[in-house]
């Protein structure tokens, strides 16, 4: 039977993930706890949705940004990965790859119910992984949908690991190079309440293991989805996996290349070409 948390306000990050972090190291399961996290009658912050488009690139307009959704309900992913249920750390997991949905454009001046749920536990070759879902929806129709796959380092659970597949190559072409400040990472953190300290400074980045500090992968696709959401239709499903960490300070190349409606999005540091990123968009058909 599935157990409902249901949040009146969205907590404060910081103290969900130090309660994460103190409860980490007891945490030993092989199941995911049928479990759901919802927060309802949400309404938007005008000024904060004006700040986050400022940082990641979107028009300041009453239209709210896909990616601004996943801001919303990412509190509620921290809360169902914080809950004693939960069986692994969420100290050290790796956001994957999030693919979003969006059925419609949401206004800002809408008033939003968000559910999150866990499903989908499945080996991969460095641990396990599972999607966290997540739901937003106005009255009773479905606007925007969510999938977040994190990987669990170390843990074991049943069954075989897919085999590894070669990536595509990013789009080619000359595309735009993004310059991006040491301080990118404060500056997301501050207008989507991510303080993951791997992004926060140089020293606590190095303390996982990081040579310094990297930006969230929700900053580089919400940038991605940017530049080229003007171009897309009301609805569409933007997928983006996250490859290799972009290191602060650095420049990074972004490419975009479109058929038939659909696109295929790259981001590449622009000095040595590695691959950071790779996205697609298909239009809702």
């Amino acid at each position: 039977m599935t157990r409902t948390i249901e949040l009146r306000s969205a907590p404060a990050l910081g103290q969900v993930f130090a309660k994460a972090a103190a409860t980490g190291p007891m945490r030993k399961g092989r199941t995911l706890p049928d479990l759901e996290v919802v927060r309802r009658g949400v309404r938007i912050d005008q000024g904060a949705l004006a700040a986050y488009d400022q940082v990641c690139g979107f028009p300041v307009t009453h239209l709210v940004p896909a990616t601004y959704l996943h801001v919303l309900v990412f509190p509620l992913q921290v809360t169902l990965m914080a809950d004693k249920e939960f069986p692994f750390p969420l100290v050290g997991s790796v956001h994957l790859s999030n693919t979003i949905t969006q059925h419609r454009r949401v206004d800002a001046h809408e008033t939003l119910d968000l559910a999150v749920r866990i499903e989908n536990l499945r080996p991969h070759h460095r641990g396990a992984q599972a999607d966290l879902i997540g739901e937003a929806r106005v009255g009773d129709e479905l606007v925007w949908e969510d999938r977040s796959t994190y990987l669990f380092r170390g843990q074991k659970v049943d069954g075989q690991a897919a085999p590894r597949t070669e990536d595509p190559e990013p789009p080619s072409g000359p595309g735009v190079v993004w310059p991006l400040a040491a301080d990118l990472g404060r500056r997301y953190a501050a207008v989507s309440g991510d303080v993951n300290p791997i992004h926060m400074h140089p020293l606590t980045a190095k303390a996982f293991g990081f040579p310094t500090t990297i930006v969230h992968g929700m900053w580089t696709k919400a940038r991605m989805l940017a530049a080229v959401d003007n171009r897309l239709p009301e609805a569409f499903t933007i997928t983006v996996d996250f490859k290799k960490p972009v290191l602060i300070p650095s420049k990074v190349r972004f490419t975009a290349a479109e058929t038939d409606g659909r696109w295929q999005l790259g981001l590449v540091n622009a000095g040595k070409g590695s691959v950071h990123a790779l996205g697609s968009v298909i239009p809702a058909s």
